[in-house]
């Protein structure tokens, strides 16, 4: 993947490729996904959004779509509110990349997530997890053991602008990089 959002990942292999979203409530992390599936697209895959929070139909996700997805790559999104796991099982056949916005609205167990990357290792799955008030991932942390790579999207405040994103774990490249969510680059 081009750009700084391709230094923040690293080398990435696409076999059982899995990526894990987590972060505060504001801190970004859907915006970081609709331009995680910018870098893809740009790369001529096709990928399956799923918006289970916000809503296939939402001015939100169109509005993400518009500013963080280059016009020519807004062909290779499809967007759903499907909330199955039977959907996504189905989807992972047809899309390059799966992104699921968020886990917790599957209402299945978090072991589902390896047996999706085990069932579909050319499907590069993107996954939201919510946390609990207490700053754990909602329904254990087994898929952050399970994912290549495991990104934290940080709320440094409440106007968005300074939140960023992190690699806390990262088989393809390096951790402790951090990128600059509104501003779409890394930072020092």
């Amino acid at each position: 993947m081009k750009g700084d959002i391709g230094k923040l990942l690293g080398d990435l292999e696409r076999y059982k490729l899995a990526i894990t979203l987590e972060g505060d409530q504001g801190a970004g992390k859907t915006q970081f996904a609709f331009q995680l599936a910018d870098g893809f697209a740009d790369l001529g895959m096709k990928i399956g959004f799923y918006s289970l929070e916000i809503g296939a139909n939402s001015n939100i996700v169109m509005t993400n779509r518009d500013k963080y997805l280059k016009p020519a790559n807004r062909e290779r999104l499809f967007v759903s509110e499907e909330n199955s796991l039977k959907d996504v099982r189905e989807k992972a056949k047809v899309f390059d990349v799966i992104i699921i916005d968020s886990w917790t609205k599957l209402d299945v167990d978090s072991s589902e997530f390896d047996k999706l990357r085990k069932d579909f290792p050319d499907t590069i799955f993107i996954v939201i997890f919510q946390r609990t008030s207490g700053g754990k991932i909602r329904g254990g942390t087994k898929p952050l053991y399970d994912a290549g790579i495991n990104i934290i999207v940080h709320k440094v405040d409440n106007n968005f602008i300074n939140n960023y994103a992190e690699c806390t774990k990262n088989r393809y490249g390096q951790t402790g990089l951090l990128y600059n969510v509104s501003q779409k680059r890394l930072v020092e």
